[in-house]
């Protein structure tokens, strides 16, 4: 995460989640799974949220803003699935299935904003690996992606009609596919094969490939991958045997440090999202605990880091997030169960001894009380309130409507 303090300032940060964004902590949204379940997450135009997961017996769920119901059932087999809205409205969503006469990826769509869904149709693809992930093309052509021993395939078209093979080489795993809104594809995915040892690799459909990282821990959940306009986000954590870093890459353009020091197991497990107005989520994981920042200056700068503990005696797994105006939710598998949190953004203080600074990513938050020695304060327009009067060493406790509480100690 960006920060910056200046000489003579002080800034300190209380993470505490506001009641109204977890007041009821995690709650489960399916049980019985295994730990490599990841759903599928989609939050249409018209502002509905689904999640889609598959089921160890066979089965395709989908839980539509908190409404569960069962899309395929009783087959010999049903892998990872993928969501996307073209810009028609019609969603379509992606799955491996086997049995029943379905063999390979199926399409099933609906055009009523998830209410209903029609039968499955076979795509070209006939094979069973996980989809990895899909997106769509500015003019509603829709891609998903499959990858295997030798190939991290993109399927184009309703059905999958045409293939490109990005990654030939053994093995690329994991993979995430991603469009801007110039028309721009990328694919981006872990490596071990000799061709990019121990990275993060993305490559552009039709462009060049380009790997991220020195040498990195394996990884088996999905690299995040997400665009906003003409730019591309793309976590990802470096370091070997354990990650020791943790950054977002803006593609084109540079990078951001989000997290640093000692990771231990699996983590960070990783996961992006976007409000409908383009404002840039990343959520990772890291000792126990669920971390999340918010940017609003395209993925340049993030605001506080916010964060939770996992689900009580729990171990973390797979991690996807939606976003809505103002939050996000986080999706973790946790071995057998997938449990759903709301987070809410971060507030940054910057005090000197006479005016405390309330930000949001850098930009100044109004109305912001500050509670101290009996006193209370509101910031201006500035995003500032006057403390000269507050004897030192106070502890101010900060809280915005719409935001995680915060505090700090006057200088």
């Amino acid at each position: 995460m960006y920060r910056r303090v200046a000489l003579g300032v002080l800034f300190a940060c209380l993470l505490v989640l506001v009641p109204s964004a977890s007041a009821a902590g995690w709650q489960p949204v399916a049980t019985g799974l295994t730990n490599i379940v990841q759903p599928a997450l989609l939050r249409t135009a018209a502002g509905t949220e689904l999640v889609a997961w598959n089921t160890p017996n066979g089965s395709l769920r989908l839980l539509r803003n908190g409404t569960s119901e069962t899309l395929l059932s009783g087959l010999p087999f049903v892998g990872k699935p993928a969501l996307v809205q073209q810009p028609n409205g019609a969603l379509q969503l992606y799955v491996p299935a086997e049995g029943n006469g379905l063999d390979g990826v199926v399409r099933l769509s609906s055009t009523d904003d998830g209410a209903t869904w029609a039968a499955p149709v076979q795509t070209a693809s006939h094979d069973l690996a996980d989809v990895g992930s899909a997106a769509v093309r500015p003019d509603g052509t829709p891609l998903f992606t499959q990858s295997g021993t030798g190939f991290v395939n993109v399927f184009q078209g309703l059905n999958g009609q045409t293939v490109t093979n990005v990654f030939p080489a053994c093995c690329g795993y994991a993979e995430s596919v991603s469009v801007d809104s110039a028309n721009v594809a990328r694919v981006a995915f872990w490596s071990n094969a000799t061709a990019a040892p121990n990275r993060f690799v993305v490559v552009t459909l039709g462009g060049k490939r380009t790997t991220y990282g020195t040498q990195t821990a394996p990884r088996d959940d999905r690299v995040p991958l997400v665009s906003s306009g003409t730019t591309t986000f793309m976590l990802w954590a470096d370091g070997y045997p354990t990650a020791t870093s943790l950054s977002l890459q803006r593609l084109p353009g540079s990078s951001v440090r989000l997290d640093r020091g000692s990771f231990s197991g699996g983590d960070p497990h990783m996961a992006l999202a976007l409000e409908p107005d383009g404002r840039l989520w990343a959520l990772w994981t890291k000792g126990g605990r669920l971390k999340a920042a918010r940017s609003r200056t395209n993925g340049a700068n993030f605001g506080a880091t916010v964060s939770v503990p996992d689900p009580s005696g729990s171990t973390a797994y797979q991690l996807e997030a939606l976003a809505r105006p103002g939050s996000v939710d986080a999706f973790l598998n946790t071995g057998s169960t997938i449990s759903r949190v709301r987070l809410l953004p971060g507030l940054t203080v910057h005090a000197t001894r006479k005016v405390a600074t309330v930000l949001d990513d850098h930009f100044p938050v109004k109305g912001a009380t500050l509670k101290a020695g009996g006193r209370t304060l509101h910031t201006n327009g500035k995003g500032q309130a006057k403390i000269r009067k507050l004897k030192k060493h106070t502890l101010v406790r900060v809280r915005a409507s719409g935001y995680t509480p915060t505090s700090f100690r006057v200088p």
